[in-house]
C-alpha cells in the first residue's frame, strides 16, 4: 500500500477535478539523479541547491584526505531528495496556495482517485462515513508533544 497526498488548487472545494495526487514514497531515480528529479518536478531552487552541494562533494572527493567525505556528501544529497522529495513538492504547492485535502492509502493512483472522489460525493458511495484521517493531525491527538525517534519525552504522563 502506498500513501497519496491529495492537494486541491486555491479556491477549489473538496472533490475538484483539478486535485493533484502526490505519492509519498522513496524514489530510486531521485537517489541516483537528484538534480534531474528536482528539475523534472519543477523544484528549481532545490535543484540549484542540490547541484551546489553535489558539486562541492565532487570537488572534495578529489582531495586525498577528504575523498570519502565528498562521496558521502553526494550520497547524502541523493538520499535526502529520494526520501523527502514528495514532501518538498507538497510544501511547495502549499506555499502557492494549494491545500492538502486528504491522505489516502491505496495500492495505486487509480484506486486512490476512486476512493477520493467517492468519499467526496461525486461517486456512488455515500460520503457520510469517511475512513480517511482528519487533517491536521495535531488537532486529533491529546498528546501533542510525543517523543520522537523512540526517545523518552520529558514531562510525560503528568
Amino acid at each position: 500500500m502506498a500513501t497519496f497526498l491529495v492537494l486541491i488548487p486555491p479556491g477549489a472545494e473538496a472533490g475538484d477535478e483539478k486535485a493533484r495526487f502526490l505519492r509519498d514514497r522513496f524514489s530510486w531515480i531521485a537517489l541516483f539523479l537528484p538534480v534531474l528529479w528536482l528539475l523534472w518536478h519543477r523544484a528549481f531552487l532545490a535543484a540549484a541547491l542540490a547541484f551546489a552541494v553535489q558539486s562541492l562533494g565532487s570537488a572534495i572527493a578529489g582531495h586525498p584526505a577528504f575523498g570519502l567525505a565528498g562521496l558521502g556528501l553526494s550520497v547524502a544529497t541523493g538520499l535526502l531528495v529520494a526520501l523527502e522529495g514528495p514532501s518538498m513538492l507538497a510544501a511547495s504547492l502549499e506555499r502557492k496556495g494549494w491545500t492538502v485535502d486528504a491522505v489516502i492509502s491505496a495500492a495505486d493512483r487509480e484506486t486512490a482517485e476512486d476512493i477520493y472522489y467517492m468519499e467526496n460525493g461525486t461517486g456512488e458511495a455515500p460520503a457520510a462515513e469517511s475512513a480517511r484521517p482528519l487533517l491536521p493531525a495535531s488537532q486529533t491527538s491529546a498528546r501533542r508533544h510525543a517523543p520522537m525517534l523512540g526517545l523518552v519525552g520529558f514531562k510525560e504522563g503528568g
